[in-house]
C-alpha cells in the first residue's frame, strides 16, 4: 500500500522518483501474479515503512545485496554453490526476521503530523533503512568471494542506473568515483527537475485514465494496460538517462562502463519475491499459499 504525504501540489522530486519506481514494481508484480495459478504465495507487507519488494524494497529505493542474492539468476551468475548458498540463506532469513520485527508506523499518527514532521519522520525511516541495508550488505559481502562481490556490485550498479540514473550519479559513492564538478551536479539537478515534470505529467495522465476506466492503471484492462504503462515508463526513463549521461565527459562514461562490467540481463520478476515466491524471500518456503517452493538449483558449472 502506498502512502502519500501532503497535497498533490507539494510533491517533491524525491516523492515522484519513488512513485515512479513504485509504479514499475507494481506493474511487474501484477504481471507476474496474473501468470500464477490460484494459491500462489502472497507478498509481505509493503507500503510506507514496510519491507516492500524484496530486501531493501523498491519503494525504499533499495537495490542491495540482500535483494539481489535472493534471485536464482544472480546466484547462477555468481556461481554460488550449495554450501555457500545455505549460509547466505540463513543470513537472509535472519535479516528478514529482524526487518519484520521492526515496529510499523502508525498511519493515524502520521496523518496528524505537520508537513515538516512528516518529512523528518520519513527521513528518519530512510536513514534507518539505509543503515540496516549497509549492515546487511557488509555481512553478505563477507560470505562472498572477492570476484563474486565485485560482480554483484556491477549488476547492482547496472540496475540502479537503469531505474534512477540521475539519483545514482549524484550519490556520494558515484560522485567521488566520477569526480563530478559543481557545474555537472547543477546540470544533473536540472535534468532531474525536467524528468520530474515529465513523470508528474505522465503520472497524472495515468491516474486520470485509470479513474475513467474504473481504477485500471493506464485506462486499459489486463496485460494491454500494463504493457502501455511499461512502454511509457521505458520511454521516460530512456529520455531521463540520455539527459543525465549527456552531462558526463567521455572519460567519466568510460569509468561507468568499467564499474558496470559485462552487461547482465536480469528478469525483474526474480526480484519480486526471490526464492520463496512473490513477496517471500523465504529460503525454505513451501508450495501453495505459503510462498511457493524453493525451486530447482541449476547444475554447478
Amino acid at each position: 500500500m502506498f502512502f502519500c504525504f501532503g497535497a498533490r501540489s507539494m510533491m517533491s522530486i524525491r516523492f515522484v522518483r519513488k512513485a515512479v519506481v513504485f509504479c514499475l514494481a507494481t506493474m511487474l508484480v501484477s504481471a507476474f501474479v496474473q501468470a500464477q495459478p490460484p494459491g500462489s504465495g502472497r507478498g509481505g507487507p509493503g507500503g510506507f515503512g514496510g519491507g516492500g519488494f524484496g530486501g531493501g524494497g523498491f519503494g525504499g529505493g533499495g537495490i542491495d545485496r540482500a535483494m539481489l542474492l535472493r534471485a536464482e539468476q544472480i546466484r547462477k551468475e555468481l556461481k554460488i554453490e550449495e554450501a555457500q548458498a545455505a549460509t547466505i540463506d540463513a543470513a537472509l532469513e535472519a535479516f528478514r526476521e529482524e526487518r519484520s520485527a521492526a515496529p510499523r508506523p502508525d498511519r493515524d499518527a502520521i496523518s496528524k503530523m505537520t508537513e515538516e514532521e512528516q518529512t523528518a519522520f520519513r527521513e528518519k525511516l530512510q536513514k534507518e533503512r539505509a543503515e540496516m541495508s549497509k549492515k546487511t550488505d557488509e555481512a553478505l559481502g563477507a560470505m562472498l568471494e572477492p570476484d563474486q562481490a565485485k560482480r554483484l556490485d556491477q549488476i547492482s550498479l547496472q540496475m540502479k542506473l537503469n531505474m534512477t540514473t540521475v539519483a545514482t550519479l549524484k550519490g556520494d559513492d558515484m560522485k567521488l568515483k566520477l569526480s563530478l564538478t559543481d557545474e555537472q551536479l547543477g546540470k544533473l539537478d536540472d535534468a532531474e527537475k525536467a524528468s520530474t515534470a515529465d513523470m508528474m505529467k505522465m503520472f497524472e495522465e495515468m491516474r486520470a485514465a485509470g479513474a475513467a476506466a474504473g481504477g485500471q492503471p493506464g485506462g486499459a484492462g489486463g496485460r494491454e494496460g500494463f504493457a502501455a504503462m511499461q512502454e511509457k515508463m521505458t520511454a521516460a526513463r530512456a529520455k531521463s538517462t540520455a539527459a543525465a549521461l549527456s552531462v558526463l565527459t567521455d572519460e567519466q562514461k568510460n569509468t561507468i562502463d568499467e564499474l558496470k562490467g559485462a552487461k547482465f540481463e536480469l528478469d525483474m520478476r526474480a526480484l519480486m519475491g526471490g526464492r520463496g515466491g512473490p513477496g517471500g524471500g523465504r529460503p525454505r518456503g513451501e508450495e501453495g499459499g505459503k510462498g511457493g517452493g524453493r525451486g530447482t538449483r541449476p547444475p554447478a558449472e
